[in-house]
């Protein structure tokens, strides 16, 4: 498909069917991302050491950093080169994506070389100083994560800007086959070849190569963008471009990261099965939330060629269907999850204590969980018409404006009112959800009301 047909496809075909057809790779893609997260989790659990599960949640909180900055290069570009494809500036697009790219490997290079030299320091800056051992396996793991770095970086930033100009097919093909790879790797480098928990690093690392250079085949063919950094220009103009319209992702994912940390330390307090079975019952809500970002993602494309476009009805039509279908996937899912807590986190440990630990966490993330659909699209929204600042404010207040605060305060709080501080840590998150989801929901319909946004030909 040529990009003249994916630009009239976006621009004219039915919304609801439009949606399912851009949102399925999507969605494929972050299901199997998600269960590629579960993958290193439930096959360290099959070798019956806690500080090993806690391991990967600390070393997580450091692969979540590095997506930001793929987030902030892949979204900063991709999204202004989804509006210059509307906007019928080819030429644009391309330079657009060859200075993202060009960005996201300058940014690599400076993260990999230092880390290499401190990777102790960081792991014990992460929240792996609770235990000996805890601070050795983190160090091992994340030693192999920072050599991924680069190939990390490129394949999220070119992925990125495939999904957003439209091509949801060739992106999921590319970031799918690395997450494979790495899937099949797990058991083959843990038990075949007896390489045990670090295995698991090298895995990741086998995948995250293998999908970068399968994305850049892809760009090759089928109407994408190819990859020429001989085209990148550092104006000031693209640079802001690329710097505040992936802000709202970084900051997000960003302040995600820092608040991994900061949870990984105040639960490191009550020992390591605390953090392991953070760990568990994270990644087990993370399965229903990412879906939903992923029906998110496929209106994305969709906002922004159509808001390039002048096509403004069509815009409000599709996130009035992306959040309505959303929150009804994310109740049954609440509900599905809620009713089999204690069996799925049993999957990921051989430990009773870190299971019930991880089924009671899991079971309060699901009283919030039906509203994050909406937030996540208040976000989108904001951010794929060029609202830039608003969208920045709407996904850094998830983690950023209320979960940190609220992880300093709560716990205490319940201590000094005499009840478990753990059970006021564990509160922490589906409390900052409720008031992220009624933040970004506000924001919105203030910036409706103050342009007039959906009145244009609606």
């Amino acid at each position: 498909m040529t990009k003249e047909e994916r630009r009239q496809k976006i621009l004219t075909e039915p919304i609801l069917p439009l949606l399912v057809k851009t949102s399925i790779p999507t969605i494929i893609g972050m299901l199997v991302m998600t269960i590629y997260n579960l993958t290193d989790t439930f096959f360290i659990g099959r070798l019956g050491n806690k500080s090993m599960t806690a391991a990967i949640g600390i070393s997580f909180s450091f692969v979540s950093m590095i997506q930001a900055l793929g987030f902030w290069f892949g979204y900063g570009s991709g999204n202004t080169m989804s509006r210059k494809l509307g906007e019928k500036n080819d030429k644009e697009a391309e330079t657009f994506s060859s200075t993202g790219i060009c960005l996201a490997l300058i940014a690599s290079l400076a993260v990999t070389i230092p880390l290499l030299f401190f990777t102790r320091p960081l792991a014990s800056f992460l929240g792996g100083k609770a235990s000996p051992e805890l601070l050795d396996y983190s160090t091992s793991y994340l030693r192999i994560i920072i050599l991924s770095v680069p190939s990390s970086l490129y394949g999220t930033t070119l992925y990125n800007q495939m999904r957003l100009c439209g091509n949801v097919k060739d992106g999921m093909k590319g970031l799918l086959s690395g997450m494979l790879l790495n899937m099949i790797l797990d058991p083959v480098f843990i038990f075949v070849f007896k390489m045990g928990f670090i295995g698991a690093g090298w895995a990741t690392f086998a995948g995250q190569v293998a999908g970068s250079l399968v994305l850049t085949l892809l760009a090759e063919k089928n109407g994408n963008i190819p990859v020429r950094l001989r085209k990148a220009n550092f104006s000031g103009a693209r640079i802001y471009h690329i710097l505040a319209g992936g802000a709202p992702n970084f900051s997000r994912q960003g302040i995600t990261s820092v608040a991994a940390v900061l949870l990984n330390i105040v639960a490191a307090r009550y020992g390591e099965e605390t953090i392991a079975a953070i760990t568990i019952a994270t990644r087990i809500a993370a399965l229903a939330y990412m879906i939903m970002i992923g029906w998110g993602q496929g209106f994305q494309p969709i906002c922004a060629m159509n808001w390039g476009a002048k096509e403004y009805g069509r815009v409000k039509k599709a996130l009035c269907i992306s959040a309505t279908l959303g929150t009804l996937f994310l109740i049954f899912a609440s509900i599905l999850l809620v009713l089999s807590s204690r069996q799925i986190s049993g999957l990921f440990s051989k430990n009773s204590d870190v299971c019930d630990l991880a089924a009671t966490i899991l079971r309060l993330q699901c009283i919030s969980l039906p509203v994050m659909g909406i937030y996540a699209l208040c976000s989108m929204f904001m951010q794929n018409i060029g609202y830039y600042f608003s969208a920045l404010l709407i996904s850094i207040s998830r983690q950023g404006i209320f979960y940190i605060p609220l992880l300093l305060i709560i716990p205490s709080l319940f201590n000094a009112a005499g009840w478990n501080s753990r059970t006021g840590l564990f509160c922490v998150q589906p409390l900052a959800d409720i008031a992220s989801f009624l933040f970004g929901l506000l924001i919105v319909i203030c910036s409706m009301k103050k342009s007039n946004i959906f009145s244009k030909n609606s």
